[in-house]
């Protein structure tokens, strides 16, 4: 008799203890991680820490960590632990996982879906993105492979540099500059203002003088996940004064002005 009771005291006990928790990863891209996990049951909720600093709660047995507005970093491993709870916090099971994300390299490409191409001069962009711990550099692939982002190095910002010129940079930034200026204003000089660096978003302000005339442009180049996971180059230039109304902005429908460029495989 009392072996039975035990029995039957065990096995009433046994939906107590959960099965271990096992974390799947189930892809890695540039800015995001999803991952999916078994049920464990009684679990009222999962929470997940990343680094080990709480992230979300979530209901369901699984999760992406990351996105385009808060995007991980690329290239980087990051700690994933998920916490199987009952409600009060109370832990049931948990288990960590290491992870890491992928990167932007690679060769992205606009079309242009319209008529309106700047005579003639931008009926297709090429960029080639390429990866040198810990930053990207950006090369806009017109005659030939130059590089635009960066544009110089960051002692050299706030120089004039005259737009006549063969350095490299000089043929750099006339190249650049043929596709999106729509006047026949010719700059005399140009210089770099800011540079900025952030995660997945690459900035850079250039000043230019025209004649006496002095405006700012600002360009941006944005990494994208698109809602297929398929990566994304967004690049915009603003500009102030003169550049307000002489800059080439993508004229293909739904995309605001902003050039979204596809990555080639």
């Amino acid at each position: 008799m009392k072996r039975v009771v035990l029995s039957l005291l065990l096995f009433c006990t046994l939906p107590l203890f959960a099965a271990p928790l096992k974390i799947d990863l189930l892809a890695a891209h540039p800015n995001q991680l999803h991952l999916a996990w078994n049920a464990v049951a009684a679990a009222d909720y999962y929470d997940v820490y990343v680094d080990g600093k709480p992230v979300t709660r979530v209901r369901t047995e699984s999760v992406i960590v990351g996105s385009n507005e808060e995007p991980l970093e690329s290239h980087r491993r990051y700690e994933v632990l998920v916490a199987a709870r009952r409600s009060g916090n109370i832990d049931i099971a948990a288990a960590k996982v290491q992870c890491e994300t992928s990167g932007w390299e690679g060769r992205y490409r606009w079309v242009n879906l319209t008529d309106k191409d700047n005579k003639g001069k931008c009926k297709q962009l090429d960029f080639l993105v390429s990866y040198t711990k810990p930053y990207y550099t950006i090369q806009g692939l017109y005659d030939r492979p130059y590089t635009i982002f960066p544009l110089l190095a960051n002692d050299r910002i706030n120089e004039e540099i005259p737009f006549e010129g063969e350095s490299e940079l000089q043929q750099a930034y006339r190249a650049n500059a043929e596709v999106f200026n729509t006047t026949n204003f010719k700059p005399s000089v140009w210089s770099v203002t800011s540079i900025e660096y952030g995660i997945g978003r690459y900035t850079v302000e250039v000043r230019t003088k025209v004649g006496s005339l002095s405006f700012k442009t600002k360009s941006t180049y944005r990494f994208i996940l698109s809602p297929k996971g398929e990566k994304e180059l967004h690049f915009e230039t603003k500009g102030d004064g003169l550049a307000s109304w002489g800059l080439f902005t993508s004229p293909n429908p739904g995309q605001k002005g902003v050039f979204v460029c596809a990555f080639i495989p």
